[in-house]
């Protein structure tokens, strides 16, 4: 579309169902976008949702987990930014503009490259726990999760359980995510916790519920 930089919404508008599995992989996908920010607009949070659980640990430690992973990307995601602002090349590249030769480039449509070291492929369809991605041709990838490294052009099958969006990171970057899965125990962990309440914390929150 000719913008470097662009979010979404995450998890959508007013009338956003705010389905667990479909709000957490948007969580992911905003993860690895320019502009990261959660789109529902009912003064409402993970921990207050109209369905249940109202309280909804999972996505509750998905925002965590990919907030901080986000944040950890400020600076790989500035040094992208400027980039694109010196030669026009997109901080989001389809994988048909890295490796426009193969025909698995241009069929493995969900998979890009933030920027220049790091591969994602978000889940787009619910249900979906394993993934193919295509990893360009002329370097090798690292997978995020299992640390396995495997060459460039070739389509590979990956686990995607609900928190594991597939991350690749290019062999030799000096881009450090961190150990995933430990951030994932961590988040979850963490999440797990429903604070209480405090009398004038509840009385916000009724406050909201009747004036919205």
């Amino acid at each position: 579309m000719g913008y470097s930089s662009w979010g979404s919404d995450t998890c959508g508008y007013n009338q956003a169902l705010l389905e667990q599995e479909v709000c957490g992989r948007w969580l992911e996908f905003s993860a690895f976008t320019p502009i990261m920010e959660v789109g529902p607009t009912k003064n409402l949070g993970f921990w207050d949702l109209p369905r249940e659980p109202k309280y909804d640990a999972t996505l509750i430690a998905l925002w965590r987990m990919y907030a901080r992973i986000h944040e950890r990307l400020i600076n790989y995601s500035h040094d992208q930014a400027e980039a694109a602002s010196k030669t026009g090349m997109p901080i989001i590249r389809p994988l048909f503009l890295v490796d426009p030769k193969a025909k698995a480039a241009w069929e493995n449509w969900w998979t890009y490259q933030y920027g220049s070291d790091i591969l994602v492929s978000p889940v787009w369809e619910k249900g979906v726990r394993e993934q193919q991605v295509y990893l360009p041709a002329g370097t090798r990838w690292r997978d995020a999760w299992s640390g396995k490294t495997f060459d460039g052009g070739q389509t590979i099958k990956v686990n995607a359980e609900l928190y594991q969006q597939p991350i690749f990171v290019r062999a030799g970057s000096k881009v450090d995510l961190g150990d995933l899965n430990k951030e994932w125990k961590e988040s979850w962990d963490i999440a797990q916790k429903k604070p209480n309440l405090s009398a004038e914390e509840r009385e916000v929150k009724d406050w909201f519920a009747k004036n919205k």
